[in-house]
């Protein structure tokens, strides 16, 4: 599956913490992302042992030929398997298709194990998405990307931050002009702060989706240099200024007014 070069991710995902009482797993177990020095990945493993281990790695590969964005990484050795996916931000994607793995497990004969050394393993990688493609980020320095808390079921969220200044009779056009743009470019959610005084405001805008690869549809791409120049032609037109006022009592605290909004309750 090829995608343009210049997309990114926003939205609802995992990474700190497993999202309790939306999943359960008998194979799988969470390995949580620790951030910081450490900077390893979040991972859904399972290590067990298996009468036919390169039928259940073709029938894995059937899975993956069905779904795009999927992947899965796999260590053999000889009837020992080490199975999971993992990245820095899992998807309830990621989640649902490793409940169709453990689907597929149960139509074998497997056994957990708790040997968890591989010293001469086989690693595979099975994947229906392009790997060349990074996850692009905005690059022209108005747009933030900026995580959050973890909000309900541990989930956090990605979300684009854009920090500006202007005329307070231009706020409501300005706003509307931004509504526009996000849902041309496939965003679901908008809010924002702010700080109105004398006759300018202080706006801190946040522009993102929600959760990602519901029945395994493709989770949401954003063309993030397409989005990037339209938020600049939107300044430009109202002659707005990047960055803030500054001063703490011009700080934009009030809020969240909701422009856009799903799932808020892993949102805000």
């Amino acid at each position: 599956m090829k995608k343009d070069l210049t997309v990114m991710i926003l939205g609802t995902y995992w990474y700190f913490n497993f999202p309790t009482d939306l999943y359960k797993f008998d194979f799988f177990k969470f390995k949580k992302g620790y951030g910081g020095h450490a900077d390893n990945p979040a991972e859904l493993i399972a290590f067990f042992e298996a009468e036919n281990p390169k039928k259940i790695i073709e029938d894995l590969q059937k899975l993956i030929d069905k779904h795009s964005d999927s992947f899965l990484f796999i260590y053999q050795e000889e009837n020992k398997l080490k199975i999971g996916t993992g990245g820095y931000q899992l998807f309830d994607y990621d989640f649902l298709l490793i409940q169709e793995v453990e689907k597929l497990l149960k139509n074998h004969r497997v056994w957990q194990t708790k040997e968890q050394v591989f010293t001469k393993s086989k690693f595979t990688q099975l994947y229906n998405i392009d790997f060349t493609n990074k996850n692009i980020y905005p690059n022209k320095g108005f747009l933030q990307v900026v995580g959050s808390g973890l909000k309900k079921y541990n989930a956090e969220n990605s979300k684009l931050r854009l920090d500006c200044t202007l005329q307070l009779v231009r706020k409501n056009d300005f706003i509307k002009d931004l509504k526009k743009v996000a849902t041309e470019e496939n965003l679901d959610i908008l809010y924002y702060y702010d700080k109105d005084f004398k006759d300018k405001t202080n706006l801190m805008l946040f522009f993102t989706n929600g959760r990602q690869g519901f029945n395994l549809t493709k989770k949401k791409y954003i063309d993030i240099l397409s989005f990037e120049n339209k938020i600049e032609k939107v300044i430009l037109t109202h002659n707005a200024n990047y960055g803030h006022v500054s001063g703490w009592d011009l700080y934009p605290q009030r809020g969240p007014q909701i422009e856009m909004i799903i799932e808020e309750e892993y949102i805000l």
